[in-house]
């Protein structure tokens, strides 16, 4: 069974089902008159502050446009993806890293599913790292001076 819902209405349930929001009760019928519905919309931001719930500002009214991501993009940032962290890497001097089991599994999925045959968790791992520290290395050593 369906309910007719407007764009609005879907985005707030939307955002209840992802946890932005606190239940389905919070959501105001469009019917209403301007006033009461603002009234109504800074009472269930009080409740929120109220509840320790960090409160998102809308600076606009107008409703988020939801853009699809195409077939196109997607391989494409597949292949981005790829090429940053699933190329096979080569290590010297190795040393060990210890992962949670969870944590582990996930990884172990990603290099089974999208890394080309000799591809590792741990040259995963040894991508990620690397890629991190090109991204903040000089933040990081910028950190270490304060």
């Amino acid at each position: 069974m369906k309910k007719d819902l407007s764009s609005q209405n879907m985005d707030a349930v939307l955002q209840d089902f992802l946890g932005s929001k606190p239940s389905m009760e919070t959501l105001k019928p469009e019917s209403q008159p301007a006033d009461t519905q603002e009234q109504q919309e800074k009472a269930s931001e009080a409740v929120l502050e109220q509840a320790g719930e960090a409160v998102p500002e809308q600076t606009d009214k107008t409703p988020q446009v939801v853009r699809r991501i195409s077939g196109k993009q997607r391989r494409a940032s597949l292949e981005e993806y790829k090429e940053a962290f699933l190329t096979v890497p080569s290590i010297e001097d190795r040393k060990p890293v210890f992962l949670s089991r969870s944590t582990r599994d996930a990884l172990d999925r990603i290099v089974r599913m999208f890394g080309e045959r000799r591809m590792s968790v741990s040259g995963l791992v040894e991508n990620i790292a690397r890629q991190h520290l090109a991204t903040y290395g000089e933040d990081i050593e910028a950190w270490r001076k304060l």
